[in-house]
């Protein structure tokens, strides 16, 4: 009989443990410029925001699924684009997107033409780069 009880309370504590909102990300939510804000690094506290990172960086994600990327470093500007799908998964939102053209823009585990970005949070866009020992790249959309 204890265990019984023992289940019911542990059946009952978890099932109550649910998400009460679910967060949906539409088009709109992402469309626009995007622009990095913060870089991380894999040791602790090596963090860098504003004029203090090794460059500056956008996306700009258009509406008919096409993007472009740009960034300014030692004041020469590189541009690349192709274009993106956006992913449900479990884990959240993820944006693929694939280069028409090979680039060192291109921030990515796998040394192909395409770069994932997740919402970590809902108001950023964070680099999945920083999973095999990139750089942790935080973008904030620009109104």
């Amino acid at each position: 009989m204890i265990r019984l009880t023992i289940i019911v309370i542990f059946l009952t504590v978890f099932s109550s443990c649910t998400k009460d909102t679910e967060e949906n990300t539409t088009a709109a939510d992402y469309n626009g410029k995007w622009t990095l804000v913060k870089m991380s690094g894999s040791t602790f506290s090596s963090v860098t925001t504003g004029a203090s990172m090794d460059w500056q960086e956008f996306y700009l994600f258009n509406n008919n699924g096409t993007f472009t990327k740009s960034r300014t470093r030692n004041a020469v500007k590189t541009t690349v684009s192709g274009t993106y799908t956006a992913q449900n998964n479990s884990d959240g939102l993820y944006l693929e997107l694939t280069y028409s053209k090979d680039s060192e823009l291109i921030g990515s585990c796998y040394g192909n033409l395409k770069e994932e970005l997740y919402f970590s949070v809902p108001a950023t866009l964070s680099s999945t780069w920083r999973n095999c020992d990139g750089p942790g790249l935080d973008y904030e959309k620009v109104n």
